[in-house]
C-alpha cells in the first residue's frame, strides 16, 4: 500500500536536503520551527553539544521527500534528555508515517543508550492542533509529564505601555552576558543550559539587541531577561526568566510589556508565547495583558535504559 512502512527510507540528512524541509516547515503554521530560513535551519543543526547534525534524517517514500526529524541530546549528570524536531510533510500525512518515524527514534535511541551506557529520556512535544500527534504518544506507551499552553495576543496595543519600576533598567545584552543569561536561565527553569550555547545563540541571526532584553537593578545585576523574534507579522517570546529571589515583584510583568512595545514597533500583529498550565500566577499575568489560548503542547517522556 502506497505510504506503508516498507517503502519508507530513512536517510542521513545532507545539505542539499535542507531547502526540501524547510519549505515542509513553513507550510505548518504550528511548526515550532515555521518561519526559518535554509541558513538557520542548517545552523541550528550545529548547536554546542547538542549532536543534532548526526541526528538529522529525511524520510523519503517513492523517491519524494515525506518528512524529516532531528534529533537534540541534552547531557544532564545522570542522564541525557533527547527532544525531536520534525515533521510529516501536509501531503503524507494520515499514512503511517508518523508511527514509522516514531519507531526508528525508538529503535536509534535504544541502540545509543546500550552503546554509551546511560539513560536516555526521550521527550514528544505533541500538539493538540494536529490531528495524530498526541495519539501517538499514548500508542507507544509514552508517559504524559506535562502540559504547556500557547498563548496568543493578537494586537500588542495592550502591552505597549507599563509603568517603570524605580531602579530596573533594560539593556541588550553582549557576548559578555552569557554565563549570566545562562545563570538566569538555569536559577529560573532548573535547567543546565551552557554559555557556550547562548554565545552560539546571540551570534545567531535570530538574535535582535532590539528584541533580546536584559533587566537590571539599582546596583547593577541582572535579575532577568526575555527574548522574542518576528518573522513576518508574527512575534514569538520564546522565554522570560526571572531570578527566583526576584520573582513575585512585578519584574516578570514589567519586561513582558516592554517586550510587547518593542515588538510592536517591529511590526508584530501576533505574539506567541508558551505557558506550563500550572504556572496559575503567570497566566493570570498574560490574561490581564491579553493573551489567549491558541493550542497546547503536550509532553509525553518515554526512558531507554542501557
Amino acid at each position: 500500500m502506497e505510504g506503508s512502512d516498507s517503502e519508507l527510507v530513512f536517510q542521513p540528512h545532507t545539505s542539499s536536503d535542507s531547502e526540501a524541509i524547510v519549505a515542509m516547515v513553513n507550510r505548518d503554521p504550528f511548526h515550532l520551527l515555521n518561519g526559518i530560513t535554509v541558513a538557520e535551519f542548517e545552523r541550528d543543526l550545529d548547536e554546542p553539544g547538542e549532536r543534532i547534525r548526526d541526528n538529522t534524517f529525511v524520510v523519503r517514500i517513492g523517491g519524494k521527500t515525506a518528512g524529516y526529524l532531528s534529533l537534540c541530546f541534552v547531557a544532564v549528570v545522570s542522564h541525557s534528555k533527547v527532544y525531536c524536531y520534525g515533521t510529516v510533510d501536509k501531503d503524507f500525512r494520515r499514512r503511517g508515517i508518523g508511527t514509522a518515524m516514531f519507531r526508528f527514534i525508538f529503535a536509534r535511541l535504544g541502540s545509543i543508550a546500550r552503546r554509551e551506557g546511560k539513560p536516555i529520556r526521550f521527550i514528544h512535544r505533541a500538539i493538540t492542533s494536529i490531528p495524530g500527534e498526541t495519539g501517538l504518544g499514548i500508542r507507544f506507551g509514552m508517559k504524559e509529564q506535562h502540559i504547556l499552553e500557547v498563548l496568543c495576543l493578537r494586537g500588542t496595543d495592550e502591552g505597549a505601555s507599563s509603568r517603570p519600576m524605580p531602579g530596573l533598567q533594560f539593556r541588550a545584552p553582549t557576548v559578555s552576558d552569557a554565563a549570566l543569561w545562562a545563570d538566569i536561565y538555569n536559577k529560573a527553569f532548573g535547567s543546565s543550559k551552557k554559555p557556550e550555547s547562548v554565545v552560539y545563540e546571540f551570534q545567531g541571526s535570530d538574535f535582535s539587541p532590539k528584541l533580546y532584553v536584559l533587566a537590571v537593578n539599582e546596583a547593577g545585576e541582572p535579575v532577568g531577561f526575555v527574548c522574542s523574534s518576528v518573522k513576518g507579522s508574527r512575534g514569538r517570546i520564546p522565554t522570560i526568566a526571572v531570578k527566583p529571589e526576584w520573582q513575585r515583584r512585578g519584574i516578570g510583568e514589567a519586561l513582558l510589556t516592554e517586550i510587547l512595545r518593542r515588538l510592536k514597533q517591529e511590526g508584530a500583529e501576533e505574539v506567541r508565547l508558551t505557558v506550563d498550565s500550572r504556572n496559575d500566577a503567570a497566566k493570570a499575568l498574560y490574561g490581564k495583558i491579553g493573551f489567549r489560548l491558541d493550542y497546547k503542547r503536550i509532553h509525553y517522556e518515554a526512558e531507554f535504559l542501557p
